[in-house]
């Protein structure tokens, strides 16, 4: 005697399939269009709020690297205007450079004709 295998009943679990998967899980009828549609409408809004709040943390990223240059270029401009102002009075009393001046670009004193002047008005 041959020892045969018991046979089952092939059921289908409707829960299972995966087309109701999702339905099943969010309490959404398949045949209702309008339900399905506001599903899809919630995600894409979710999906667009997402890419807002990277989009604007990204752009605040870039706006504090420009801060930082232009804080590094304020600070270089400041070492530079400082170095002028102790390097400018040493060229202006300086009589040697002063007399080479002169004598390389021909310059004579002011005349009176020359001397223009502005009056404020008050």
């Amino acid at each position: 005697m041959k020892a045969s295998s018991p046979t089952y009943e092939h059921r289908v679990i409707p829960w299972a399939k995966a087309e109701n998967l999702a339905a099943r899980a969010l309490d959404i009828p398949r045949n209702n269009p309008t339900k399905t549609l506001l599903l899809v409408s919630l995600v894409f809004i979710l999906f667009l709020i997402l890419l807002v709040n990277v989009w604007v943390h990204i752009d605040i990223i870039h706006v504090g690297y420009q801060v930082a240059q232009l804080k590094h270029q304020e600070k270089m401009l400041k070492i530079e205007k400082r170095n002028l102002m102790i390097y400018t009075p040493s060229i202006r009393y300086n009589k040697k450079v002063r007399a080479r001046l002169i004598k390389r670009f021909k310059l004579t004193p002011l005349t009176s004709s020359q001397v223009i002047t502005i009056e404020e008005n008050k």
